[in-house]
């Protein structure tokens, strides 16, 4: 009984604490251009959107690389559009792209994480790509240029999409010194130092620098590592 108390004691995990706060950022020509983007009405269906449809990512940069639980999740091609804009998903994921629109859609990234090419398929088919590698992944489509989504992958559990307000947790975080990431389409990604200690860590982060253009050569470097 009392081995296997201890072998039960061995294998529950530590809990850890909350890292939380939000994430805020000024408004711009370049945010303004692309919600006109992403509003698009083209041949095809064209459906609702939020006002804001990019939401921050906040992350842990550098912590220890966790086995994790693979998901397997949809973005769709909806409304000319893909849907959801932004993703998070565990490394070893599987993301679905399938066509509800009435066009024709090809699926493609050239990103050093993952490279792939879908081809194009019709509405109601689906394709796929497994995600192996850490990293920022830019996802287009090689038909409609304005179409595009960013999905990050990560080798640990120490992230999260914030909400519409800005707001955001990560769980579960172990006590220490960490480099928190604040990212959002459009801006410079943000970096601090902070320390997680035994009750947790409220980090508000503010995204001041409006980009142009979406950073892709500074977004690639800031998550995860990726160069």
């Amino acid at each position: 009984m009392r081995f296997c108390l201890a072998v039960l004691l061995l294998w529950t995990p530590v809990g850890g604490a909350a890292v939380t706060g939000k994430v805020t950022w000024a408004d711009g020509a370049a945010q303004k251009r692309l919600r006109s983007k992403i509003k698009y009405a083209g041949p095809g269906v064209s459906g609702p959107t939020k006002p804001d449809p990019s939401p921050a990512v906040v992350w842990l940069e550098g912590a220890a690389a966790v086995k994790m639980e693979p998901r397997t999740i949809e973005v769709k091609q909806e409304g000319m559009e893909f849907r959801p804009r932004i993703l998070a998903v565990p490394m070893g994921s599987t993301v679905k792209f399938p066509n509800g629109d009435d066009v024709f859609h090809n699926v493609f990234s050239y990103s050093k994480a993952e490279r792939f090419d879908l081809g194009k398929y019709p509405k109601g088919e689906s394709k796929s790509v497994t995600f192996e590698h850490k990293g920022l992944i830019d996802v287009r489509c090689e038909v409609h240029d304005h179409m595009r989504s960013f999905i990050h992958v990560f080798d640990h559990p120490y992230y999260a999409i914030a909400a519409e307000d800005g707001g955001y947790t990560i769980p579960d975080v172990p006590p220490g010194k960490y480099t928190l990431v604040a990212w959002k389409e459009y801006f410079d990604p943000v970096r601090v130092e902070i320390e997680v200690k035994a009750d947790g860590a409220k980090v508000d982060l503010t995204l001041s620098r409006l980009l142009d253009g979406p950073p892709d050569t500074a977004v690639g470097a800031a998550c995860c590592d990726a160069r």
